[in-house]
């Protein structure tokens, strides 16, 4: 059985859950505690860089999403969810949801967690006009979001972050194209499985 090290909350750590339900591919969940100040040296023993999420396997640890996303993908049956007629494509939207998170993540962090008279405005506004960018770009080509491949289960991932920990972006009232392909989205079993917890 693999073992995922992961939070609840991650986005990184339920884009790789929603991997693992559409390749039948079995996860035991284990929670990890993440503090940006505060290194887990537990979880160091497996991930130098003391991130989530971590997967454990028979030959060792894998990390980071990407790679564990491959691995997983790699174990199930039948066509992978990097495959089709545009690869490039795929691992493109992958990297762009990624983006997203990242930059979601980071924001999250800084006005979360860091002293009040501390937070950098102006870099939480960097962070929130690279992801009103990407969204951008997305609305303008939803119709490359029609099939099913790490891509768009990373996009999804990463939208779905954004209403739990950044409503106030109301990113959906300027990209009704985006949100409906969301709606749909959330419909499936990978994400009624996998939501981010209520707080």
């Amino acid at each position: 059985m693999l073992t995922l090290l992961q939070t609840a909350a991650s986005p990184f750590a339920r884009k790789v859950r929603m991997v693992a339900i559409e390749r039948g591919v079995p996860l035991a969940l284990e929670e990890a505690k993440v503090d940006p100040a505060d290194r887990n040296t537990a979880l160091g023993a497996f991930n130098p860089l003391a991130k989530i999420p971590v997967l454990l396997t028979s030959k060792g640890a894998i990390y980071d999403s990407r790679v564990i996303c491959r691995y997983i993908d790699a174990k199930g049956e039948g066509p992978g969810l990097y495959a089709g007629p545009d690869p490039w494509g795929i691992l493109r939207l992958e990297a762009l949801a990624d983006g997203i998170m990242d930059a979601a993540v980071v924001a999250r962090y800084e006005l979360a967690i860091r002293p009040g008279d501390l937070v950098w405005q102006d870099w939480v506004a960097a962070q929130f006009a690279r992801i009103e960018a990407a969204l951008d770009g997305l609305e303008a080509g939803t119709e490359d979001l029609r099939t099913l491949h790490m891509g768009t289960i990373g996009l999804a991932a990463a939208l779905e972050y954004l209403d739990f920990r950044h409503p106030k972006l109301r990113w959906r009232e300027w990209r009704p194209g985006l949100a409906k392909w969301l709606e749909r989205e959330v419909a499936t079993n990978r994400m009624q499985s996998t939501k981010y917890p209520a707080f």
